[in-house]
This record gives structure tokens, C-alpha cells and sequence, in this order.
């Protein structure tokens, strides 16, 4: 039982840690083909995730792209109390061919999902070892 245990949570290590990787380099990619400009905080939209959670605020930003054209998008993450109030500006980024998938400009947006992914795999990799010892223990 044990082992198994073990080769699941070795298996759930891997693939974590192969997403985690994955996660930096697109990120890297992404950021490549970006360009930065600064746009202003003309919302916050509430975003319940859960029924009777507080929720968290999304800033809406308006910015224009390098032809002068105006673009709105909400950010994907959100914080509570709001780490922003609207009339503030702030440093985006975005695809020039996909000017409404732009991003603010932030530690969470580069390191979320690669953070969560390494974090993930170390917990997974302790947890199969954990097993592996107790494997070990209880054979003799």
C-alpha cells in the first residue's frame, strides 16, 4: 500500500513540477512578445468564488495600444481589500495580436500559477518519500 502511495505521489511530484516548468517558460514567451505601456484603473469588479465568501476586486483597466486604439479588460486576479482604486495607473502589458488578453504588470501575474505548480511538486515529492520510507519501515 505503501508503495503505491508512494508511486502516485511521485507520479503527482513529476507532473507538477513539469507544469511548474512549463508555466516559467510561457510566461517568459509571453512576456517576450509583450508590450508594456500603463493604462488606469477605470473599475473593480467583485468576483465571488465561492457562495458566501467575501470575494475578491478585479481591476478593470483601460489602456491604448500602440495605434491609439482604446482597450478595456479585467484583470484575472483580484485581492481584498482592493489593491487598487480606480483613477490609479498602472503598468500593463500585453500581445499585440491580442491586445484584449492584456495583464497588469505584477509579481502575482508572473508567479502564481509556476509558484503554486513548484510548490505543489515539493509537497507531492515529500509525501513520496514519506511513503517510500514507511514502505521500507514496516518490510522487516
Amino acid at each position: 500500500m505503501f508503495i503505491v502511495g508512494s508511486l502516485f505521489s511521485g507520479l503527482i511530484a513529476i507532473a507538477c513540477l513539469v507544469g511548474g516548468i512549463y508555466a516559467i517558460f510561457t510566461q517568459r514567451e509571453k512576456r517576450k512578445q509583450g508590450v508594456y505601456t500603463s493604462g488606469s484603473i477605470i473599475g473593480l469588479e467583485k468576483r465571488v468564488l465561492q457562495p458566501g465568501s467575501s470575494g475578491v476586486y478585479c481591476p478593470v483597466v483601460e489602456f491604448s495600444d500602440a495605434n491609439g486604439e482604446t482597450h478595456h479588460f479585467e484583470s484575472a486576479f483580484g485581492t481584498l481589500p482592493a489593491s487598487n482604486k480606480v483613477g490609479d495607473t498602472v503598468k500593463i502589458f500585453y500581445n499585440p495580436d491580442h491586445p484584449d488578453e492584456a495583464e497588469i504588470e505584477s509579481g502575482i501575474s508572473k508567479y502564481f500559477a509556476p509558484g503554486c505548480l513548484l510548490i505543489f511538486a515539493i509537497g507531492a515529492c515529500f509525501f513520496s518519500l514519506m511513503f517510500l520510507g514507511l514502505f521500507f519501515l514496516y518490510q522487516h
